[in-house]
């Protein structure tokens, strides 16, 4: 694949969006164009001056994986926060919590997504740990970083420390914008990926229900934990009406149809599709990877009876990243866990674009998220059992089918 396009960027099939290129331009020669709802940069030949600066600024066009992940022996552990508040306001074990913490009374800066106003998702950096609830939880869509690289780098030299968080590509963007210098006060951590949808389908989505339920939306939760932290198949949306008055909407996965096209791996950005940051394919950029750890139900060997509020799969790629890890255990209880444990994760696979992916987009553009459900990835019998079964019975529903997997095995 030729990963080099005509206008000297990586080719759009390729390209990850993190705009590593266009932060790097001091002519500001590039700006960014909507193809199919992602926004790709692209070059205006009037003011480029043919410095080179972007395409070596581009982490597709140049491999260079964090070079400690080469010298340190990967590690990986079962990992929750001790404080109950920060775990349940959390996705999975509120592990990221933590790490702000430290960073924050170390005086530094810690950098993730958050929601504005008209629900845009951009990274933002923060300073006091009043702002922190604005960047934990998962949010399924791409998070615009243009100009947050720029802001890290001045804080960096200003001597700050800093925790950047995101999506492996986009700590591969920072770490090639910053040159792959190695910066004692950086701290990444990336982000169990599953793919990102666009800004664009999400707005959508919810353009349809504040037309539907008459309110403006003003945040969400894509994993509720009102039910357990493996039952977080709700997207709870939150809204004010035309009297100002709040309103909570409870979409089960069962008629979110969002949730469940990002489930079926439909409109991805097409990156997505071959990314080369999972696996060896380019190596580990972030100093430590977060997600969650599914399959800890099958074995829980340290009587941690309340591991519905979430438990966090962790892995440290490179010696500061642990290091770092470890400086929190004030704050988080670690246990080391056999890799196995955590490369189950299926955030870890890459992404396969559903043979009917584009022709969906098209009928979206023009029809109801609903309708599109329908016609392209419906819901079928064996999708809602599970979904009504987990809503029903809680967390007890993975106990239940722990005890049929040891029957069956027993057997």
């Amino acid at each position: 694949m030729n990963r080099l396009s005509a206008n000297k960027l990586c080719a759009q099939d390729v390209c990850t969006g993190c705009f590593a290129c266009k932060q790097v331009c001091a002519k500001g020669a590039i700006h960014k164009t909507e193809i199919k709802g992602f926004l790709y940069p692209e070059i205006d030949v009037s003011l480029c001056v043919d410095c080179g600066l972007c395409t070596k600024a581009c982490p597709v066009l140049n491999n260079h994986p964090n070079p400690e992940s080469n010298n340190h022996e990967e590690r990986s552990y079962a990992v929750w926060n001790k404080n109950v508040e920060d775990r349940i306001s959390s996705s999975s074990g509120g592990v990221f919590s933590a790490l702000a913490d430290k960073t924050l009374q170390e005086g530094g800066v810690v950098y993730g997504a958050a929601w504005d106003e008209n629900m845009q998702l951009s990274h933002i950096g923060i300073k006091d740990a009043g702002s922190l609830d604005s960047l934990r939880r998962s949010k399924y869509v791409q998070s615009n970083t243009d100009g947050v690289y720029k802001d890290v780098k001045t804080q960096l030299k200003a001597g700050r420390k800093v925790l950047f968080c995101g999506t492996p590509c986009q700590v591969a963007g920072l770490l090639s914008f910053l040159g792959n210098k190695d910066y004692p006060n950086l701290i990444t951590a990336g982000v169990v990926c599953h793919g990102v949808p666009s800004q664009w389908a999400f707005d959508k989505y919810i353009r349809e229900i504040e037309e539907k339920e008459n309110i403006k939306v003003y945040d969400c939760n894509f994993r509720s934990k009102d039910r357990g932290w493996r039952c977080g198949l709700n997207l709870v949306i939150y809204g004010k009406n035309a009297k100002n008055r709040n309103k909570v909407i409870n979409k089960i996965t069962a008629e979110n149809s969002y949730f469940n096209a990002f489930l079926k791996q439909y409109f991805l950005r097409n990156s997505c599709y071959d990314c080369p940051y999972k696996g060896d394919a380019h190596g580990y950029y972030a100093d430590i990877m977060l997600g969650d750890n599914w399959n800890i139900w099958s074995a829980i060997p340290w009587g941690e009876v309340d591991f519905g509020k979430g438990i966090s799969a962790v892995a440290t790629h490179t010696e500061k990243g642990q290091e770092y890890l470890y400086r929190c255990t004030e704050s988080l209880i670690i246990k080391e866990r056999p890799y196995l444990e955590y490369a189950s994760n299926s955030g870890l696979k890459r992404a396969h674009k559903p043979k009917n992916n584009d022709a969906a987009f098209e009928f979206l553009k023009t029809h109801s998220w609903k309708k599109t459900q329908t016609e392209f990835f419906p819901l079928h019998l064996t999708d809602k059992f599970p979904i009504y079964s987990r809503l029903l019975l809680g967390e007890n529903y993975f106990i239940l089918i722990k005890k049929i997997i040891k029957i069956i095995r027993h057997r």
